[in-house]
């Protein structure tokens, strides 16, 4: 199947039009954001600020903010189309710098955040832009009585310090608190995009048994979110006939892309569990998907 490429263009700023900006809370909510997530869009940007996905005045403040140097401006093109593409920000130096003077994040934490080149390099811009589509789809189901709160992959990092190193025990691509009832329910969530080894599949979910403790596990889970159903029921096999004792340890749940498509999605029943998946023979053993569940049963 033909796939069109990505092509990214860093934008040029106009030199007549330079913007002094106030560092004010505003601004600095929009540098965390996209320091949290590397990458967002101005929709993304207002559905996790909980702001209109029309507002002219976040469109004019992000442009105010790249044309001031906080921001770097990614203009995409996918094939010979590049009209109606949204445009992405990223962290100019002069943002991380902005962030560097408030106590929010580390040296070392800022110091991990990408260069616009070696981002550009890395070939991962389609999946961190599903991510933070993700995240902001689901951030629309905020009401009065359901608080949702996110944080991206550079926030939910978790590293253990051995020796004179940091190493990471678990790397969720962002992490969603759910105030229930009075009750923080914290949910890793990873997406995978690619195939990974049945191997590297067990390690990623082992390293979160091991370093999240009972009472941490209690209100936790971990969510993974794969590109189709097949990868999905390949992760349940995998896991059922190699290491099921992994999910004794944590609430695993999983879904697809599939049924992910808009907000509401992700408050219906889509999720399977190790309650909801049975193997089968039939000349081979396969996964089945029995039954779905939502997230929380109280949603």
């Amino acid at each position: 199947m033909f796939i069109p490429k990505i092509k990214i263009t860093v934008a040029a700023r106009e030199d007549a039009k330079v913007y002094a900006v106030d560092i004010n809370q505003k601004t600095l909510d929009i540098l965390f954001l996209i320091f949290e997530f590397k990458i967002a869009a101005t929709p993304h940007i207002a559905r996790l600020l909980n702001q209109p996905e029309q507002s002219k005045y976040l469109y004019l403040k992000l442009r105010m903010m790249w044309q001031a140097g906080l921001l770097e401006s990614l203009q995409i093109s996918v094939g010979t189309r590049q009209r109606g593409m949204p445009v992405y920000y990223m962290l100019a130096k002069d943002g991380l710098a902005s962030l560097a003077g408030h106590l929010h994040y580390s040296k070392i934490h800022l110091k991990s955040y990408p260069s616009v080149a070696s981002f550009i390099a890395s070939g991962l811009f389609k999946h961190e832009a599903e991510i933070v589509e993700l995240a902001s789809l689901e951030a629309q189901n905020r009401t009065e009585k359901l608080r949702i709160s996110f944080v991206g992959e550079m926030g939910s990092l978790s590293r253990e310090v051995r020796s004179d190193k940091r190493l990471e025990t678990f790397t969720p691509d962002y992490t969603v608190t759910y105030q229930i009832n009075g009750e923080s329910e914290l949910v890793y969530t990873e997406f995978e995009r690619t195939n990974k080894s049945p191997a590297g599949m067990l390690k990623k979910i082992d390293r979160y048994v091991r370093h999240l403790n009972a009472v941490e596990n209690e209100h936790t889970i971990l969510r993974i979110i794969f590109e189709n159903e097949n990868m999905e029921a390949s992760f349940w096999l995998n896991i059922l006939l190699n290491k099921p004792r992994l999910l004794q340890g944590l609430r695993t749940v999983t879904t697809n892309m599939a049924l992910v498509r808009t907000s509401e999605q992700f408050l219906k029943p889509i999720y399977a569990t190790v309650d909801t998946v049975d193997l089968r023979r039939d000349g081979r053993v396969t996964a089945y998907f029995s039954n779905r569940v939502k997230l929380f049963e109280g949603l």
